[in-house]
Formats: C-alpha cells, structure tokens, sequence
C-alpha cells in the first residue's frame, strides 16, 4: 500500500516552525544573503541556501567560468533545480579545485564536519511514496527556507580524515543520505581534478531501490566549526545518459551542462 503523506496537520506544523525558526530562516534575497551569490550565478538559475546563525559562504563566476566558492568562518550552498531530460540520466560529472582548505575534520560528526566543497543531488520522490516524515520535513524546508527538497540526497564530498570512497549517512539528515568522500581532507590542493560518478549505481547501492527523479543540485562550501577559510572551484557539472558498457563509472550518449 502507498505510503500515505500528512495532509491535515502538516500546515499547523509548518506554521509553528515558521515562528520558532525565524530566527534561524534561511538567507537569499537580501542584505548579506545577496551579496553571497553573485548575479551571474543567480541568472543562471543558481538561488543560495543560508542560515542567517552564520555568515555565508561566497558564490561567484569566476574568470575562467567556473564557480568559486569562498569561506571565512561561514557556511552555505547554492542549488538550482535539474530539469528534463537530466532529471533522469545516471551519470553525473564535474571538476573541482581546492586552493585553500581547513585542517581536515570528522565529516561523520555534527559540529565538526567542515569541508571545503561538497555537491549534493537530491532525488525527488513522489508524494504518494513519501513517509511521513520525509512528507513533513519537505513542506517545512519549502516554506521556511525556499528550498524543494523531496526525497533522499547523495552527497560527494572533498573534506574530511577518511579515506577515498569512505561513505557513511550525513549527520545533520540521517538514514535519508548518503555521504562518500571523493578526495579526503589532504588531497593536493591547486590542481583540477575530474570526477564521473552513476548516479543510478550509488542510489541502489546507499538505499536499496533504485532512485526516481534527480531534483536538484547543490554546491556547498563551510568553515564556521574550525572557524577557518576555504576557497575552491567547480566546472563543467553535466549530467549524460550511462552507464558505460564496459562497466566503469562514465558516461556515455548525449550530455548537458548546468555549470554555464
């Protein structure tokens, strides 16, 4: 049977948090949230995700045309939606540089889990397959903060003490994520490094199920546990059908990108 979704409370909820949260409402339209993300970025779809508890990381274009992102003692990502036909290719693919990073940190504990880059999907699941919970927190994120999430989230992140492909839940989700760690805290630094993972193939093997729709992606750089400085990179994230026929994580058939 369908797993059934709040319908009758979950406004009351959402209200509720609205007044106790709002002192830690997220920051994107004005004042310091808008100086965090640079306009090019915004008209490209990009829309920044920030709680006002802490100064916000730094999104702009670079001069090369990747996106840099820029920490002092602060945190914050960027996202921005995925639409047809990347909602559902496997393959995603990126480049990354990190210029400048903070001591590496236990990514797997709340509190102390700094990095200089993440990037996030997260995967939509339809309304009639949502738990409860998942239903609840969902309408609390969209209204509060802005931010659409509907389902699960993979994460791939540059940071930490682990060990390449070390992969564990994140801390501040829980059994709905799944972190793996793609270049550990003390990877070289000032070089651009590729990167093509299957989607479809981390879903299965994090979760159990093969995923739905990939709903949006996200860009996320934080300092304010070590209170430390970052500044790293991002290029040409594309999404391409796959998996590769022999097997190994790439990609194959036609791609697009939403780093432009």
């Amino acid at each position: 049977m369908p797993r059934q979704r709040p319908r009758l409370w979950t406004g009351c909820v959402a209200g509720l948090a609205l007044v106790l949260l709002g002192s830690a409402a997220a920051t994107g339209g004005e004042g310091q949230g808008a100086e965090a993300i640079g306009a090019e970025l915004r008209v490209a779809g990009w829309q920044l995700y920030a709680d006002a508890r802490w100064a916000p990381a730094r999104f702009r274009r670079a001069a090369d045309g990747s996106i840099e992102a820029t920490t002092d003692n602060s945190t914050a990502l960027i996202w921005k939606k995925i639409g047809e036909p990347d909602a559902n290719r496997a393959i995603l693919s990126w480049e990354w540089r990190v210029d400048e990073t903070m001591a590496p940190t236990d990514i797997t504990v709340k509190g102390g889990d700094d990095r200089p880059l993440a990037l996030h999907v997260w995967f939509m699941e339809p309304p009639e397959r949502q738990t409860i919970f998942q239903a609840l927190r969902a309408q609390l994120l969209e209204a509060i903060f802005g931010l659409p999430v509907h389902g699960r989230v993979m994460t791939y992140v540059w940071g930490g003490l682990g060990a390449r492909g070390d992969a564990q839940h994140n801390p501040h989700i829980g059994a709905d994520s799944w972190m793996i760690v793609l270049r550990p805290g003390r990877a070289p630094t000032g070089q651009w490094l590729a990167e093509r993972r299957d989607l479809v193939a981390d879903y299965q093997a994090a979760f159990g199920e093969p995923p739905p729709e990939r709903g949006i992606i996200a860009i996320a750089a934080d300092s304010e546990d070590t209170r430390s400085r970052s500044r790293a990179f991002v290029r040409n994230i594309a999404f391409a059908d796959g998996p590769d026929p022999t097997g190994c994580t790439g990609a194959t058939g036609t791609s697009s990108s939403l780093s432009e």
